[in-house]
């Protein structure tokens, strides 16, 4: 209280002087413990007490720990992503001026894209394959599949294997080769 206050109340005869001694020695024990370092110390816990605090600090902990593997593993999705996009970005070949078909098979059902002729020679030959990444079509070199089914092996890659150009021994139209502007 400040020291018109306590006049006042003397004056009144609301406070007496052995309120106002005991008063100030409290007011003085709590600053004396405020700059000792706070507050008055705790009663020890009870056993119970403990096993509670203990079991609070164990729970608290696997929570903590269960909420940074999912944040590492979150942080470890979006690399996983940005590496595959990185690979399609530097490696994909444009589809853009494709006029030729190409058909392939993706869950049983039969897939159209539009690519040039190059690119469906490359595609046939086995040294360019189909990746679908994202809702979208890529077309990348075979190499590139390997690492990009690394990273993520649910993605749908689409190539072909390489033949051999050695007709078979039993083959009756070894003798007759194909036309080169035969369009099928």
């Amino acid at each position: 209280m400040s020291d018109a206050l306590r006049e006042q109340l003397l004056k009144a005869g609301l406070a007496d002087q052995k309120k106002l001694k005991q008063t100030r020695k409290e007011l003085q024990q709590q600053r004396q413990q405020q700059r000792k370092g706070g507050k008055k110390a705790k009663a020890a816990p009870t056993d119970p007490e403990k096993q509670r605090l203990v079991e609070e600090r164990r729970r608290k902990a696997e929570r903590d720990r269960a909420l940074n593997q999912r944040k590492e593993a979150e942080k470890q999705q979006k690399s996983v992503k940005a590496q595959i996009e990185d690979l399609l970005k530097r490696h994909a070949q444009s589809m853009r001026d494709g006029d030729i078909p190409f058909h392939f098979t993706q869950d049983n059902k039969v897939r159209k894209l539009e690519v040039t002729a190059a690119q469906q020679q490359a595609l046939s030959g086995g040294t360019l394959a189909i990746v679908r990444y994202a809702s979208r079509y890529h077309l990348v070199p075979t190499e590139v599949t390997g690492k990009l089914l690394e990273r993520d092996p649910a993605l749908f890659v689409y190539r072909v294997e390489p033949t051999s150009d050695t007709p078979e021994d039993d083959d009756p139209y070894r003798d007759f080769p194909i036309p080169d502007d035969l369009q099928w």
